[in-house]
């Protein structure tokens, strides 16, 4: 996955952290204004890459709040689109049992035909030019720590043109014995090719 750079539009709000190793990379801005590098994971199972991030503690101060849904974000969005482009057949290892996809109006649901979904689609080359997330209110999800992550950018797919995109995500973490996953629940594509064809 190629990603753009730009300044932050929020100023003083933005930070910058360094990743560790010659692996570093630029993540894409939020609109809260983060921009941090990080290094790339070994591991082949993508959502053990998502298993580091720390859950999302209640009650505590809002901006706390923001800023670890953000973080989760991040690091989700990194996974999912080198995934994506690199390791497609990990990919729905990132999805709830039950999740369901909504690839420009055509539903998916379920593990099992999100796997054979994946195999299908061409190879592609994923660009993320913005990345926005919000935590969900805890009395809309009963008390389970969501995230809602929208991204846009283009996407060439194999022997296609280069289309703009937009895709929403809402994560939801779940607990295993040693941490917590970072899972999706409901994902939705969709092309964003507004100019007359």
């Amino acid at each position: 996955m190629r990603r753009s750079s730009s300044n932050s539009s929020q100023g003083d709000r933005g930070r910058h952290q360094g990743g560790s190793g010659d692996n570093a990379y630029e993540q894409p801005h939020t609109s809260h204004g983060r921009q941090e590098s990080r290094t790339r994971r070994d591991s082949e199972n993508p959502a053990e890459q998502a298993a580091g991030t720390t859950p999302m503690a209640r009650p505590m101060d809002f901006k706390i709040y923001v800023d670890q849904a953000c973080k989760a974000a991040e690091e989700f969005v990194n996974i999912y689109y080198e995934t994506m482009d690199k390791r497609r057949q990990a990919l729905s290892r990132l999805y709830l049992d039950k999740a369901t996809l909504v690839w420009n109006g055509n539903v998916v649901t379920g593990l099992e035909a999100l796997t054979k979904f994946f195999d299908v689609l061409p190879s592609s080359e994923f660009q993320v030019n913005m990345l926005d997330c919000q935590p969900v209110h805890e009395q809309a999800t009963q008390a389970q720590a969501t995230v809602l992550v929208v991204t846009s950018g283009t996407v060439k797919f194999d022997g296609n043109r280069q289309h703009y995109f937009n895709q929403n995500f809402l994560l939801t973490a779940q607990s295993t014995a040693d941490n917590i996953v970072w899972k999706i629940a409901s994902d939705c594509f969709r092309f964003q090719d507004w100019e007359s064809s």
